[in-house]
């Protein structure tokens, strides 16, 4: 049974310079499909997110900004990645976008203004929303009751367990990374197990989060699979129980039917 990574940055210099060989590992290892997160250095992620999504028929992409480079959001980007890129069939969903008071790398006002636009905008061209939150959930969550936002992913999900009953609530699916292979993240693997089979999402946050046993490495998507064991384990299901699942969640939640 094979996977669907929900989270990859492929436009990532460390993964882009080895594109071919990175998608050729994920192929072998079971990955047949592939989100590329548009997110950081501006435009040119989200340029290239869609070019690689353009290119290989079994890879989609989304189109946003992280709440660490929000500092450089303005009404103009905003704007025009709403005009020329949100509307893409290539484009599945909208962001990654968010909040983050772990960093100050944006002050909170810029990242809240920059949240409130891609919330919106994932209403205009109903695509779900991939959203960043770290220590920010209360605002987080107020914000998507706010603005009427439901069905979207909570995206690399470390919250708690208040956050994650407050976004099955408002109809949102849960991504899990590698870090649920972690030796420190047992209570998050206990979320994972106690997550809603309709509401699970399996991604790599690549080149981020290696999962155990390619910690410290550069992540890619072919790793993907440890991460899916590792919860389908915590669950009791078998491996092929869970893969079909989160297949089965991904393609509906992106509308990316299964062929």
């Amino acid at each position: 049974m094979n996977l669907i990574d929900t989270h990859a940055h492929l436009d990532s210099p460390k993964i882009y310079a080895r594109l071919d060989e990175v998608l050729a590992n994920a192929k072998e290892a079971g990955v047949d499909r592939i989100v590329t997160i548009g997110a950081s250095r501006g435009m040119d992620s989200n340029r290239r997110a869609l070019e690689i999504a353009r290119q290989y028929d079994w890879i989609r992409c989304t189109i946003g900004l992280h709440p660490h480079d929000a500092e450089s959001a303005d009404e103009a980007t905003v704007e025009l990645l709403r005009r020329e890129f949100a509307g893409d069939a290539q484009v599945v969903g909208i962001g990654e976008t968010g909040l983050d008071y772990f960093y100050d790398n944006a002050p909170v006002d810029k990242q809240k203004w920059a949240f409130r636009q891609f919330l919106e905008m994932s209403k205009e061209f109903n695509k779900p929303v991939i959203i960043h939150s770290r220590d920010a959930d209360e605002d987080c969550i107020a914000m998507l009751k706010e603005t009427g936002v439901t069905g979207g992913i909570l995206h690399c999900f470390t919250g708690s367990r208040w956050m994650a009953e407050e976004l099955f609530e408002l109809d949102f699916y849960l991504s899990f990374s590698g870090i649920v292979t972690f030796k420190s993240a047992a209570e998050l693997l206990e979320i994972a197990r106690d997550t809603p089979l309709e509401r699970i999402l399996v991604e790599t946050d690549s080149p981020y989060l290696a999962p155990i046993p390619h910690r410290g490495r550069p992540n890619e998507p072919a790793y993907l699979r440890h991460t899916a064991e590792k919860i389908a384990e915590a669950r009791g299901m078998s491996f092929e129980e869970f893969a079909q699942a989160t297949t089965k969640n991904a393609s509906r939640v992106f509308d990316w039917p299964l062929t």
